[in-house]
């Protein structure tokens, strides 16, 4: 799929959900990892939120005093977050894969001095593209933290892409940041009473070290 494909495919998805008022009801939620551990955020610093959708992750972070920026392919998407004036919030179109901030001087033949340790906080939810992670490493600052959360391949549902490649694999959020200290990682598949507990998300926080 190229990238406009891409894009039109997320643009159709977001277009007709609109905006009915900033209310508690209504506001995008941040990813399960986030708000349930929303006490390991520090008080102020950077964030990002990275294929940011419809804004839950972003929204939350600025609400909590984050100076956040937000990048998604969808123009639609970014469109209605921009929209909601959040202070605190810059939202901005990007092909997240091209991203100079997520540009690694590892794989780029130009070096990026901005990318390497500008943030204190990344999130990403349900979206994966395993080039892109030395680079998060990279733009994480000393103390850093990366909340990553998005769909295995022994998930329990239909929910989620089924094409593998945008899947993880067993303990595979664990060696794509193996540089990074773990805080907290989860990944339930068919283990016990499978009514309990998120099967599809393998989940992930961890810090840079000083």
């Amino acid at each position: 799929m190229t990238k406009r494909s891409q894009q039109e495919k997320w643009n159709h998805i977001y277009k007709n959900k609109g905006l009915d008022g900033d209310t508690p009801s209504n506001l995008p939620q941040p990813c399960s990892l986030l708000s349930q551990y929303h006490y390991l955020l520090p008080t102020h610093g950077s964030a990002i939120d990275i294929a940011c959708g419809t804004g839950g992750n972003a929204i939350f972070l600025a609400n909590r005093g984050l100076s956040t920026q937000a990048i998604d392919i969808s123009d639609v998407a970014i469109e209605q977050l921009n929209d909601r004036n959040v202070p605190g919030l810059t939202a901005n179109c990007q092909d997240v894969e091209k991203h100079p901030i997520l540009t690694s001087t590892a794989n780029s033949t130009n070096a990026t001095p901005i990318s390497q340790g500008k943030f204190d906080v990344i999130v990403v939810s349900c979206y994966l593209h395993r080039d892109l992670c030395h680079a998060m490493i990279e733009a994480l600052a000393p103390g850093g933290l990366l909340f990553y959360q998005t769909f295995h391949q022994q998930k329990q549902s239909s929910n989620g892409p089924s094409n593998p490649k945008f899947l993880l694999k067993n303990n595979e959020l664990l060696d794509l940041f193996d540089a990074l200290d773990t805080l907290i990682f989860h990944q339930l598949s068919n283990q016990g009473d499978l009514s309990q507990g998120n099967r599809d998300l393998s989940s992930l926080i961890a810090q840079k070290p000083n």
